[in-house]
């Protein structure tokens, strides 16, 4: 991964201008030039690290860095021959990087290669443009083939006997085993016997020859295996990636060890009310002591625990203060580290720590099952949180059955975990790292400001923060894009290049599922994967949807805090009381069915019946319309004229039923006035022949 240190010649954008670092003053402070308006400035390191943590300080890359072209793609999604090529060319350019070979001797020592390593290179020239990747990048993915691999490496053989060799080399490398590729090549044959013995005669396929059989087995072996099986882990990791740091350290991040372990401490969780043990892992820098970083793990710990407690251990930590204003002193403590040392007792993907952790030169160590005394720092810092703090507090389990004795600790449980990550800063920061000690002469923290002074350690940063969170995130999930944006556990995250991913999609017919990384310790950014350009997009919460959930936009935000909002939205809406809307359905029914059987009663009627009931269907609309137009209620109407109230609108009614039902030859007049004046009261110029007013 491309690195920077704010060292001078060093140029950056900052609030919209152009700065240039032109030299360092102090340990804390350096001189830069304005570029925009050419004046000489001064900041403090501190102030600079803390704008670059905001994501407001973009470091300006060299022109020849981008001939580096190292792709953004997760070290996952590397096919096994991508990671195989890279590591093959790394081994190959490995002496060359530490001086063993001179440049007047590259020749020879192409020439001089093993002949299982190379096809790898084909010229000395090959070997200088893998040189000058390397040292415009120092990652190992500079190394890929700019073609990226499109296809892996086929032969032309069937794809079920390259199946059967490839479950053969892996069966014997995994248990150590000494095979012969000619025993192999037998049970090859066999195997694909049996397969045609099932199969018709335009199905039989023929086995491959041994020289065929030879190259596959040469492509498919992995020595890593066999080592592993055969040595321990240790050891195939000496093999694989050659001597490591001694135990004795002489500066900081030189070794940085990492371990976990249950905490002494119950929890209590918001919305269930359980008590949870949480496990801590812990980073520890070897020289000083000092605290790098920590992860709260609910359940065994595996590799994605011990990456996030990486990120956390690598990225600086500016915000504490802000977050937590009790803390009384600066978390000071970040960098990568050179070599990480951890327990191979309990993890079981340590391949997947290797490679990721290889990609950025860092080197991963395995100790030994029950070689606690290797890592001892880490042991004695559980040790001395136990001690100054955790058993203090109500809920403590103690540390072990007999100390605890009859002690209550569930049910004196009273942290919650937003408090419980207040009291591990205090701890780690002022009881521990400012706290002055025996053994090493000092506080952590004055031995590490001193170690980084003295030995010079210039603490490296990924030329931007989301290409160490990217790596290192443990968030993965694959999700549609909509008009929305992209939804998380109930949240929408939403950004301009996200809905141009989306149209661009549209447009090119394209599935609309992508994959999302996200750090799940912070979710105020996720990063979608653009197929096309390669790379990834921001994205972010949707405009004051976080304020609408009670959300504190300014502090990190956990994945957990996202769960609980969802699951309450959940939660409220099954338990909603809906009585109401079965008797709003049931009003509905009998409206349909009430007007299906007046329908067929109008049917049968005679057309002049049929008028007159349509009018009266009419004369019910309006007066429904008059009653949502008026501003009080229906009887706000008043009418200037003969009609002057609503008494009379009501005698009118009982004079037009009277004269239906005694129609004769000497009402049929009056009858006919009342009809043209209920017909008046609703025509379109109502307002003109009444004169309608409102009050």
């Amino acid at each position: 991964m491309q690195g920077f240190s704010f060292l001078p010649g060093l140029c950056f954008k900052w609030k919209d201008q152009d700065y240039l670092i032109r030299k360092q003053i102090n340990q804390n402070d350096v001189e830069v030039i304005n570029l925009s308006y050419d004046l000489i400035e001064r900041y403090s390191y501190y102030e600079l690290l803390e704008a670059w943590n905001d994501e407001h300080l973009i470091v300006k890359r060299d022109f020849t860095v981008e001939k580096a072209k190292v792709t953004q793609h997760d070290a996952d999604m590397f096919s096994e021959e991508e990671k195989m090529i890279i590591e093959q060319r790394y081994k190959i350019l490995e002496p060359i990087l530490l001086g063993q070979v001179k440049p007047k001797d590259y020749e020879g020592y192409v020439d001089g290669l093993s002949d299982d390593i190379k096809p790898f290179i084909s010229s000395v020239s090959t070997l200088y443009r893998w040189k000058r990747r390397w040292e415009e990048s120092h990652d190992k993915r500079s190394l890929l083939p700019r073609n990226d691999l499109k296809g892996s490496k086929t032969f032309k053989i069937a794809t079920e006997i390259l199946d059967i060799i490839e479950f053969l080399v892996n069966k014997y490398d995994k248990e150590g085993l000494e095979v012969s590729n000619r025993r192999i090549h037998i049970n090859m044959v066999e195997e694909i016997r049996s397969l045609n013995e099932t199969r018709s005669e335009d199905q039989i396929i023929e086995a491959c020859g041994r020289a065929t059989t030879n190259r596959v087995i040469q492509h498919l072996r992995k020595t890593y295996l066999k080592d592993r099986a055969r040595h321990g882990t240790v050891q195939a990791n000496l093999n694989k990636h050659g001597s490591t740091a001694e135990v004795i350290v002489e500066r900081p991040l030189q070794r940085v060890e990492v371990d976990w372990t249950p905490l002494d401490l119950f929890v209590v969780d918001t919305m269930t009310s359980n008590r949870e043990r949480f496990n801590l892992i812990h980073a520890v820098d070897k020289a000083t002591g000092y605290t790098l970083g920590y992860e709260l793990w609910l359940g065994e710990p595996n590799a994605k625990a011990i990456k996030q407690c990486m990120l956390h251990a690598m990225l600086p930590k500016t915000h504490i203060r802000r977050l937590y204003p009790r803390l009384q002193h600066e978390w000071t403590a970040f960098g990568k580290p050179e070599v990480i040392v951890v327990d191979n007792a309990r993890v079981h993907d340590a391949e997947d720590l290797e490679e990721f952790f290889g990609l950025i030169g860092v080197e991963i160590q395995f100790c030994p099952v029950k070689a606690g005394h290797q890592k001892g720092s880490v042991e004695r810092m559980f040790r001395t949180m136990n001690e100054k703090m955790f058993h203090s507090i109500p809920g403590t389990s103690f540390s072990n059955p007999k100390m605890r004795s009859l002690y209550d600790s569930t049910g004196k449980a009273c942290l919650t975990l937003r408090a419980l990550h207040e009291i591990i800063h205090i701890t780690m920061v002022d009881i521990i790292a400012n706290d002055y000690s025996i053994s090493r002469g000092g506080t952590p923290a004055f031995l590490w400001e001193q170690g980084i002074k003295e030995c010079k350690v210039h603490r490296t940063l990924p030329m931007q923060k989301k290409d160490l969170i990217l790596l290192l995130s443990t968030g993965i999930e694959y999700r549609t894009i909509t008009n929305k944006g992209i939804e998380l556990e109930g949240q929408f995250f939403q950004s301009t290049k996200l809905m141009q991913l989306l149209d661009f999609m549209k447009r090119k017919k394209k599935e609309k599922r992508v994959r999302v990384r996200f750090n799940s310790s912070d979710m105020r950014t996720i990063y979608i994967f653009d197929e096309c350009n390669k790379q990834y997009i921001e994205a972010y919460p949707t405009r004051n949807s976080l304020r609408r959930k009670n959300i504190e936009e300014s502090h990190p935000i956990h994945m957990a805090q996202l769960k609980y909002h969802c699951h309450m939205k959940n939660k409220e809406y099954n338990e909603f009381d809906t009585t109401h809307l079965v008797h709003a359905y049931r009003n509905v029914e009998n409206i349909v069915l009430n007007s299906r059987k007046e329908i067929a009663k109008l049917e049968k009627l005679p057309d002049d019946q049929r008028a007159i009931e349509h009018y009266k269907h009419l004369s019910s609309i309006q007066l429904l319309h008059e009653a949502h137009i008026a501003p009080e209620q229906l009887e706000s109407l008043q009418f200037i004229g003969e009609i002057s109230s609503l008494t009379d609108l009501q005698l009118i009614g009982s004079m037009k039923k009277a004269s239906d039902s005694n129609f004769n030859a000497e009402s049929k007049e009056s009858s006919i006035e009342i009809d043209e004046l209920s017909q008046l009261l609703f025509e379109d110029d109502l307002k003109e022949s009444w004169g309608i007013k409102y009050r």
